[in-house]
């Protein structure tokens, strides 16, 4: 504080502002003490008051939208768990028909239609080599661990040829 007093002293404006106050008579120094004090509160209100007031409202709308955003989280938080799921399902589905037909594509088959379902992933073979038909499934079952749910094989007029629907499952 006396540094404060010491540097206003030395100012020279600070000087001609305090005599030029003491000469005003009583009435004046109280217009002039309730200026000074109302110029400082719009300050502070301005300057202090009126920004923390909005940094206050946008924190509590930001924090009633975080509640809602949780509460509609916590509704809806199986209907995600059901629909992730079912994307998971979805991409081992995608997952087994690519296994199938690269595998197929080693063992010189041509796949001529391929499904997906619930349970796993349906193969029809129109015409194939009976030892490489044999050759894929091995591969499918052995090295990828793709379960063979269901077979049918019926074999062609040509020796040796065969056509077959296979279930392949995960």
């Amino acid at each position: 504080m006396q540094k404060l007093n010491s540097l206003l002293m030395a100012n020279p404006y600070w000087q001609q502002c305090k005599s030029w106050y003491e000469v005003r008579p009583p009435r004046d120094r109280k217009i002039l003490q309730l200026l000074f004090a109302t110029v400082l509160t719009g300050l502070i209100y301005i300057l202090v008051w009126e920004p923390v007031t909005q940094w206050s409202q946008a924190q509590k709308s930001a924090y009633l939208y975080q509640q809602e955003m949780n509460t509609w989280l916590h509704g809806n938080l199986s209907k995600a768990r059901d629909l992730q799921k079912n994307q998971q399902a979805s991409s081992a589905h995608q997952e087994l028909s690519s296994i199938a037909a690269s595998v197929a594509q080693q063992a010189g088959i041509t796949l001529g239609r391929v499904q997906p379902d619930r349970k796993g992933l349906s193969v029809w073979v129109e015409d194939a080599a009976y030892q490489k038909l044999l050759k894929w499934l091995v591969l499918l079952q052995t090295k990828h661990s793709v379960a063979i749910q269901q077979v049918r094989i019926d074999q062609l007029k040509e020796q040796g040829r065969v056509k077959s629907y296979i279930h392949l499952g995960g």
